[in-house]
């Protein structure tokens, strides 16, 4: 490198560095990661290709600046500062295409550091992380500078580069699962869904220098230096484009079923499975990590349960988002996803859970717990409902119910509005009284003693919560509202 070219590139690192356009996109980035993601446990099949194709926010911004930085020769009297210069326009050109890749690889891997940073933050990661997504997401940002410039140079207008922007994301969205594209910003749904090989990454290099020789070349294509880089780069792009498209991921990534066009069993793969304190917890075998949070959720609830009931209650097993439901599997399981709450949210994971196993303790209707029933049902004035309250309070706190509503068509096709129950419990509908006898009976020493020793009765859907009051030593402080629905049964 000539010392001209030299002290070009560092001054347009300097200028670079200090462009609001890259710094003001990273911190955006950044927060809008780390907001987004703050409340969700990080699998890294996801969070890893999701930080990856974050810093493309960044690209956009390196594509504007290095052509920006390119069109300075066509500002007004800028001829008249240059031609005195000792270097060509092919060398100014050339310092853009070193300097604005390099720093716009630099803020997006500080950018994506941060990212990994945050997602370790009281959590607990599940799924495989890819070293490879963090060079697949620095590679595109520098072909993004790197075309900033060559539409500088073949189209030396400001509305250019905006207009490249917008077909290269329009391209990202329409085909978001090519290989073909320099970044694959949206893998096929799968539980551990299969990425481009490392053949991959050599093409996005490639297809990079590709598009700075084609900056180059539009000062003149009889240099020498410049017809062998760029035939070999477009070489190695086909070269590495081929033997991508060939891979045995390629392959598999064929084979693999998206789970959003799925037809199999929403729990097919769920086969990681561990037995604890008599509660059988089955996951898909890369979110192993977590069985021991879906254990400290379920745990206090089951070990409330008379030990001669336990044997009926279910075990947990883990479920896609889509697909067809295995009766053999849900009936004899509570299904929980594969999401899970950290910085404060994990309270209500862990309450979700619980109420499930909890209202299967208690004997309350698969459908309504599931919250599958059309309507749910009312469980206001019955001992069970207190006592599946006080279960859930073994773990966390339990919430007064709440409803929902949704539009639907009667048999005439008239629509009408429906108004469904939201509970800890599911579908299942309480008043303020038995979520006030509940957290009584949280704050008495003997409660569990009493609750074993007459559980078939507490239990029994017709006990009334004036008949369980003196079994659970409790004075009648409020009196439980009429049913506004169907009752449980």
């Amino acid at each position: 490198m000539s010392r001209p070219l030299f002290a070009l590139v560092v001054a347009e690192m300097r200028i670079a560095l200090r462009s609001p356009l890259l710094w003001l996109l990273t911190l955006l980035t950044v927060t809008g990661r780390t907001v987004s993601t703050w409340h969700e446990m990080p699998n890294w099949s996801v969070e890893g290709v999701d930080t990856a194709t974050s810093a493309l926010v960044i690209g956009a911004g390196a594509m504007l600046a290095a052509n920006l930085a390119i069109l300075r020769d066509r500002r007004a009297d800028a001829l008249e500062l240059t031609d005195p210069l000792p270097v060509r326009a092919q060398t100014r050109t050339l310092a853009v295409l070193v300097a604005y890749p390099l720093v716009a690889m630099a803020y997006a891997a500080v950018a994506m550091g941060m990212q990994m940073a945050g997602l370790l933050i009281n959590s607990r990661p599940v799924g495989h992380f890819d070293v490879r997504e963090l060079p697949a997401g620095v590679l595109p940002v520098a072909l993004m500078a790197v075309l900033g410039a060559a539409v500088g140079r073949w189209i030396p207008h400001l509305f250019a580069a905006p207009v490249c922007i917008l077909l290269f994301f329009w391209t990202l969205v329409q085909f978001p699962q090519s290989w073909l594209l320099p970044m694959v910003p949206y893998p096929k749904l799968a539980i551990d869904p299969v990425r481009p090989p490392a053949w991959h990454l050599l093409y996005a290099a490639a297809l990079t220098l590709t598009v700075g020789t084609a900056a180059l070349l539009r000062h003149g294509s009889r240099h020498p230096g410049l017809v062998l880089p760029g035939a070999g780069s477009a070489a190695a792009v086909a070269v590495a484009l081929t033997l991508t498209l060939n891979s045995p991921a390629a392959a598999a990534a064929a084979r693999t079923e998206d789970l959003r066009q799925s037809t199999r069993s929403v729990t097919a793969g769920a086969d990681h499975c561990e037995t604890l304190q008599t509660t059988r917890y089955c996951a898909f075998p890369s979110y192993a990590g977590w069985i021991p949070l879906w254990r400290d959720a379920v745990g206090p609830v089951v070990a409330a349960v008379p030990t001669a009931f336990r044997h009926r209650l279910p075990g947990i097993t883990q479920r896609a988002g889509t697909g067809t439901f295995d009766p053999t599997v849900t009936n004899r399981n509570i299904l929980t996803t594969m999401s899970w709450g950290r910085n404060g949210a994990e309270r209500d994971s862990r309450r979700a859970l619980a109420a499930q196993m909890a209202a299967a303790a208690t004997g309350f209707p698969r459908g309504t717990q599931r919250g599958a029933g059309p309507s749910g049902c009312d469980a206001r004035g019955r001992a069970r409902t207190v006592v599946a309250l006080w279960l859930i309070g073994q773990t966390e706190e339990p919430l007064p119910a709440t409803s929902t509503r949704s539009s639907v068509r009667t048999d005439s096709g008239k629509p009408t509005e429906r108004v469904v129950p939201a509970s800890d419990l599911g579908a299942v509908d309480y008043g303020p009284a038995e979520l006030a006898y509940a957290r009584r009976l949280l704050a008495q020493s003997g409660a569990r003693e009493r609750i074993r020793a007459n559980w078939t009765a507490l239990t029994a859907p017709a006990t009334t919560l004036d008949e369980a009051l003196p079994l659970l030593n409790l004075n009648r402080s409020a009196a439980s509202e009429t049913p506004k629905g169907t009752p449980c049964e």
